[in-house]
């Protein structure tokens, strides 16, 4: 007769000592840290240890800020003063993270000053305002916005004491004004992401001057920056996103391995690195429409491409279609040294899918293909997107047959990294239009040495639907079909 195992109703999760189990909760929000208390007496306090403070102001709009907010359970300024106070002496706060909706500045100086004074490593506040919630600095967005001096004066300051904090490493600022103490700033900043930020008074270059240990800058829809040189020898990864003012950017960085760009084509090359053959990783994305650009138009672009001989991994995003990557062909020809590969654009008839084929004949050692293929935008039509949607998921299905055209075209087409080389592909925003159907049902059926097909569906597709056919498909019975529901 077995005996019944003592631990068969042990909680493994419980027993775990209270470090792993504050370092478990340091992942969640704070609010949904404080929710754990009541599972039982051994969750009871365990949150009040964690030395995070992340919650999110979830009001939006000109409505929510002038009513009573009856309608909320918890006041956010509470929230937070309350997770911060709650905290028992000997518990530091490593970690600030805040989307707060116009918050005055003098409640937000004594947060970021309770986190300062207590030794915080990162602090990440995200401000939001009504009057500039939904526009863009992008100008080649939907609805660009026009950010003159009355949006400027009303983003609130950075505080003084923030740029002085011994502590600080990772340092994230959204929708603010930058305004630096008078003395010279003392920095041990290692990671900068600064986004939509307003510099008046032109200080961003003296900020960036005093991080020596910076290791990772992000620069995005900085309105006012038109150049910028980083200094910093330990300057691994820069990304530089919609600041479409931008002149000149010198990076003196031989460390230097990630670099991202987005924005238009520039009029000349604004890039000047210390070290092109370091770059391994390159990230271009093209928020200008390319329809009708000649190959010197692209220049200051697929230059840069050309001296980054040692990438690895590539990405380009391209309006408004793939079949304008054909600029890009002569630059990519160039990288023997490419592995992974990322294209996104839209797909609107034959010429398109032809063009991926196209391109991938220029990439002999890619192992790892990464597919992006937006539909394009509905005509005639108005839409009214939300906050997590863009333009370019705007997609239609014209019923045209393009299946016997498109075959015919690119079909007997020999790319040699299909043959043995090809590992991975992913195929990402995939509805299984005629379009995308033609591309992946190519990829599966030429590549012989593919170990993983992976499909992110969009939201409302039939996931077996879409696993069935893709698997009849596949010429290698060894390829794993992967489909997953995009959130």
């Amino acid at each position: 007769m077995k005996r019944k195992s003592k631990n068969r109703h042990t909680d493994r999760l419980s027993d775990l000592p209270d470090e792993m189990l504050q370092h478990i909760l340091s992942h969640l929000p704070s609010d949904e840290a404080v929710r754990s208390s009541v599972l039982s007496r051994r969750w009871r306090d365990v949150h009040e240890a964690v030395p995070v403070v992340d919650l999110v102001d979830h009001k939006k709009g000109r409505r929510a800020y002038y009513s009573s907010m009856d309608d909320v359970k918890v006041c956010f300024d509470q929230q937070v003063t309350g997770a911060i106070l709650s905290k028992p002496p000997g518990t530091p706060i490593r970690t600030l993270r805040l989307q707060a909706f116009y918050r005055p500045q003098e409640l937000l100086d004594q947060w970021i000053s309770s986190a300062m004074s207590s030794g915080a490593e990162e602090i990440d506040v995200n401000l939001r305002y009504w009057h500039v919630s939904r526009k863009s600095i992008c100008p080649f967005a939907s609805s660009p916005g026009d950010f003159d001096k009355y949006y400027k004066d009303a983003y609130v300051k950075t505080q003084h004491q923030l740029f002085r904090c011994p502590t600080l490493r990772r340092l994230r600022l959204t929708n603010w004004k930058l305004d630096l103490p008078l003395r010279k700033v003392i920095s041990s900043l290692e990671t900068l992401c600064l986004a939509r930020i307003m510099d008046p008074n032109g200080v961003l270059q003296q900020l960036i001057f005093s991080c020596p240990r910076l290791a990772d800058l992000t620069l995005q829809e900085c309105p006012s920056l038109t150049e910028i040189t980083v200094t910093s020898a330990h300057l691994r990864s820069f990304a530089i996103i919609c600041c479409h003012q931008a002149q000149r950017v010198q990076l003196d960085s031989h460390c230097l391995k990630s670099l991202h760009y987005k924005g238009g084509i520039p009029q000349n090359s604004i890039f000047k690195l210390a070290n092109y053959t370091g770059v391994v990783a390159l990230t271009i994305e093209i928020c200008e429409d390319l329809s009708g650009k000649e190959q010197k138009e692209v220049a200051p672009v697929t230059t840069l491409i050309s001296q980054c001989t040692d990438l690895t991994y590539l990405h380009l995003s391209l309006r408004p279609s793939m079949a304008f990557n054909s600029l890009f062909r002569g630059a990519v020809r160039r990288l023997s040294r490419l592995t992974q590969l990322g294209l996104q654009g839209c797909l609107r008839n034959e010429d398109d899918v032809r063009s991926v084929a196209v391109f991938l004949c220029d990439t002999q050692n890619l192992e790892v293909l990464s597919l992006f293929p937006l539909g394009p935008q509905v005509p005639k039509k108005t839409q009214y997107l939300s906050d997590s949607e863009s333009d370019d998921e705007l997609i239609q299905d014209d019923g045209i047959d393009y299946s016997s055209r498109v075959t015919r075209s690119f079909w007997p087409m020999h790319i040699r990294c299909l043959d043995d080389k090809l590992r991975r592909i992913n195929i990402g925003k995939y509805r299984g239009l005629q379009l995308q159907k033609i591309l992946a049902r190519f990829l599966l059926s030429r590549t012989a040495s593919l170990e993983e097909f992976s499909v992110a569906l969009t939201a409302g597709c039939s996931r077996r639907e879409h696993a069935r056919e893709l698997r009849s498909w596949k010429s290698n019975c060894h390829t794993r079909v992967a489909v997953t529901i995009c959130q």
